[in-house]
């Protein structure tokens, strides 16, 4: 492996944090983020066969600009599906798409049936096996008043997940998750995180979510790792 700087041209997006990278193709596409208490609703694209930037003209309006969302890329589809995330007032647990899948690029904001998460930011998502299925775990809403001595640092985190479902754009839950196995000497953070890293780990008869780390209630910060496991037969294969 090799760590190295392309040389790259083009319109540089500016400096910022909890904005997203995803792939599609050969196109990583950076959406969103926040610089100086600004909240970006951008998209910058750089193409990295030849290591340039753009910003595409997009048809539709952009979601509201936020920070800490997530964006999933559906390869089969072309679609990058932006989920919850958050600016200086609120969280956001509302869907919009952007569809790449023809020349002229645009925003969509699909009605989704189901019982949505709870507003949130800061939440894991991966792409499942079947290709459509984005599973959702965790986050947490910062906005909740932490000076407000009925609010307990417990109430602002989230353990849940959520399987939304790209093709009919429908929300139902999720599996719990749990302490993943062999990890000695390591404590059980429990399930409420937020900025977790996941990927998705494949199998014979289910898919896996792992998230490792995170911030945890009472102000700390864990190096456990949590598992999720989706059977087949809830995304429908």
């Amino acid at each position: 492996m090799l760590w190295y700087p392309p040389s790259v041209s083009g319109a540089v997006p500016t400096g910022r944090s909890g904005h997203t990278a995803s792939m599609l193709q050969n196109d990583l596409l950076v959406f969103g983020g926040v610089k100086n208490n600004k909240w970006q609703k951008s998209l910058a694209v750089l193409d990295t066969m030849l290591w340039k930037w753009s910003v595409p003209k997009i048809l539709g309006d952009a979601p509201r600009a936020r920070s800490y969302h997530t964006a999933t890329p559906i390869p089969g589809s072309n679609l990058l599906v932006i989920f919850g995330g958050n600016n200086e007032t609120e969280c956001f647990n509302s869907v919009h798409v952007l569809d790449a899948s023809s020349e002229k690029w645009s925003w969509f904001h699909p009605t989704v049936t189901g019982t949505a998460p709870c507003p949130r930011t800061g939440h894991s998502a991966v792409l499942l096996e079947d290709g459509k299925t984005i599973l959702i775990h965790g986050g947490w809403d910062p906005n909740v008043d932490e000076d407000d001595c009925q609010i307990n640092d417990e109430e602002m985190f989230f353990g849940d997940s959520f399987l939304l479902d790209t093709e009919i754009w429908t929300w139902k839950p999720g599996p719990k998750p749990k302490f993943a196995q062999r990890q000695a000497g390591i404590d059980n953070g429990g399930p409420k995180r937020a900025g977790a890293p996941a990927i998705l780990a494949p199998g014979q008869e289910v898919s896996r979510m792992l998230l490792f780390g995170g911030r945890i209630p009472h102000d700390r910060f864990s190096n456990d790792f949590q598992s999720i496991t989706v059977p087949r037969r809830m995304m429908g294969m």
